[in-house]
């Protein structure tokens, strides 16, 4: 996927216009997924250019990205079918999000260390995400028996926690690499030089998350399976393994350099 910088995310529906606008926003990066790049990018550039013409600012529509990957942990710890197949299409328009305002900062010249700052801020915002995975699986197993209101107040809340953390360590991160150039992540570097990982960072990732737990609501509609449980308790246990492997990875890394 990422052997070529001349790549792009291309359709049969693009036009010269169009290909010139992936040209000058859509530059391969090693940080770029499979599902970012094969899904998501596909139809990006047409959302820009509408915002373009809407003239949205950049930093504006990652704001608007970190609200719906927010709102999606919100709607996955209601567990209910609809509101898991919610919790998927709010964090794709997120992610859709995460995408475009990159793309209208190059097209449009605005780039920035404060939209630097703001794409942290979205990173930081799948933390609660995971959490809610957590809540899902108590009430889903009758552990935690809550109230709609409660649950919006319990997630609420571990948002305020989050962010109040992270918000001054983004802004610490965003001034250090402006002043310095920046190094790739040595799981980045694993993952850039294989398919393999690459579909495996995708399916232990928020994107194949969501993509299997509409699989599963869709089953348990049409079955008597109750899979969701076991999934979500599958993917934390991976999520802890992952975890445990990156902190090792990029520990050694530091004895390398």
């Amino acid at each position: 996927m990422k052997n070529g910088q001349e790549l792009l995310p291309t359709t049969f529906l693009d036009n010269e216009t169009i290909l010139s606008y992936r040209k000058q926003s859509q530059s391969l990066s090693y940080k770029e997924d499979l599902w970012s790049w094969y899904v998501l990018r596909r139809i990006s550039i047409y959302i820009t250019l509408l915002f373009c013409k809407l003239r949205l600012k950049p930093n504006t529509v990652s704001w608007m990205s970190a609200f719906f990957i927010l709102l999606s942990g919100l709607s996955l710890v209601m567990a209910t079918p609809i509101s898991i197949v919610f919790a998927a299409l709010f964090y794709n328009i997120g992610y859709l999000f995460d995408c475009v305002d990159g793309e209208l900062a190059r097209i449009t010249k605005q780039t920035s260390s404060k939209g630097y700052y703001i794409d942290i801020i979205i990173q930081a915002a799948a933390l609660p995400v995971f959490l809610s995975m957590v809540l899902t699986v108590l009430r889903k197993s009758g552990l935690l028996d809550v109230t709609t209101l409660e649950i919006t107040l319990v997630y609420v809340t571990f948002v305020a926690i989050i962010m109040a953390l992270l918000v001054p360590i983004a802004y610490q991160l965003t001034n250090l690499t402006m002043s310095q150039s920046t190094t790739q992540d040595p799981v980045n570097s694993i993952r850039d030089g294989s398919f393999f990982f690459d579909v495996v960072a995708v399916l232990l990732g928020l994107p194949g998350f969501f993509v299997v737990i509409v699989i599963i609501a869709f089953i348990e509609q049409v079955t008597s399976f109750d899979l969701m449980l076991y999934y979500v308790l599958f993917f934390l246990a991976m999520l802890v393994i992952k975890t445990g492997l990156r902190v090792f990875i990029t520990s050694r890394s530091f004895d390398r350099s």
